[in-house]
């Protein structure tokens, strides 16, 4: 049995956090993995998308720079996440790393769909409101825009979309 194979096994094993930091501490030992890790972020299948996106987001929390070389690569993938819950653990691993400046728009853009959005969840909403303000110092012109889009959006959202963006706000503005 192949060490890939070793991982889709072990990321099929159960949903749990323990058999997810198995994984994450393997990736952590074995960075060289990782484009393979990220391969089966955007695979089809949900289960194994799901498992590895959140393993994607372990990493980037235990070693925050591992994953800066390969943000460009998940970045240009983001369009293709079909699942919410793979989209809120990218998001997560992207709010850690840095943006590439010739990607910083796409981000933007990206980020802007997800919010209006009426099919996303909250956290993957808030996940990219953090992108957006995490962006924003780069172009303040684009404060009072930003800010339309958000407010506009606060009524049809939860607490926690409001709660998330008045600590944004307070945060960077």
């Amino acid at each position: 049995m192949t060490i890939q194979q070793k991982i889709i096994e072990q990321l099929n094993a159960e949903m749990s956090r323990r058999n997810i930091d198995v994984v994450t501490d393997f990736i952590l030992k074995n960075p060289e993995h990782i484009p393979f890790l990220i391969d089966l972020a955007f695979s089809d299948d949900k289960n194994l998308s799901l498992r590895a996106a959140w393993t994607l987001d372990k990493v980037s929390e235990k070693n925050i720079n591992l994953l800066n070389n390969y943000s460009s690569l998940i970045i240009q993938k983001l369009p293709e996440i079909k699942r919410t819950g793979t989209l809120r653990e990218i998001t997560k691993v992207l709010i850690l790393q840095n943006i590439p400046q010739k990607y910083e728009s796409l981000i933007l853009d990206f980020c802007i769909s997800v919010i209006e959005s009426v099919k996303q969840p909250v956290a993957v909403k808030a996940n990219c409101m953090t992108l957006i303000f995490k962006l924003l110092p780069k172009y303040p012109e684009l404060k009072n825009e930003i800010t339309e889009i958000i407010e506009s959006q606060i009524p049809h959202n939860s607490a926690g979309f409001k709660s998330r963006y008045k600590l944004l706000k307070k945060k960077y503005f």
